[in-house]
């Protein structure tokens, strides 16, 4: 009898735990040759999907000169909170090239780890907790973790594309910093936005 009421696929294998499908995943990965992970359905029940996670990342994100202005100098409290949003999808476009302009990197990747390992302590916290509102709570925070770690990878590519800049570069770039400060137009300076080009990111 199929107990599992509204699911839109009954015919597919089902689990009662995360920790079952994870285990079930582990031991057909090579034999159907391609990594399953397990996802809570409507139903309650855990199934096992090939499908990549959707994660949301705003497009064409290359910082000008002056788009750090917006979180320099703020609390760590709020530079992370900042980061949260990003994470969430729920900030702003402004916010977003603020995080990932280059006097800002390090202090993202910063924020990012924090947030990390909040939600490590969280699953932990949860780890023997079978409830449905936990159940359902860890399908939701799965994601969650997925997006902090590719914005860390996302970090962690533009530090190395910053480091790799030569001297002439940095000092291009540092002018036109003070000229935005100094009330130029960042438009008039977009070719130094060639310095920091849109990284390809993994999916």
């Amino acid at each position: 009898m199929n107990t599992r009421k509204g699911c839109p696929t009954p015919n597919v294998s089902a689990f009662a735990t995360e920790q079952g499908a994870d285990y079930v995943a582990l031991r057909v990965q090579v034999p159907v040759g391609k990594i399953l992970t397990p996802r809570l359905c409507v139903c309650d029940w855990w199934h096992l999907t090939g499908s990549p996670r959707t994660v949301h990342r705003p497009a064409g994100l290359t910082p000008k000169p002056g788009d750090g202005l917006l979180l320099q100098d703020v609390p760590d409290a709020d530079f992370k909170e900042a980061t949260r949003r990003d994470v969430r999808g729920t900030g702003s476009r402004a916010e977003a090239l603020a995080l990932r302009h280059p006097r800002n990197l390090t202090p993202w990747r910063r924020a990012l780890k924090s947030l990390w390992t909040d939600i490590e302590q969280q699953f932990a916290a949860r780890a023997d907790d079978a409830g449905e509102e936990t159940r359902i709570w860890r399908a939701r925070a799965q994601v969650y973790r997925s997006v902090i770690a590719e914005r860390r990878n996302e970090a962690n590519k533009r530090l190395a594309r910053a480091a790799s800049l030569t001297p002439a570069q940095r000092y291009t770039w540092r002018r036109a910093e003070a000229a935005v400060l100094e009330g130029e137009a960042p438009e008039n300076l977009a070719e130094v936005t060639e310095l920091f080009v849109p990284l390809a990111m993994a999916a």
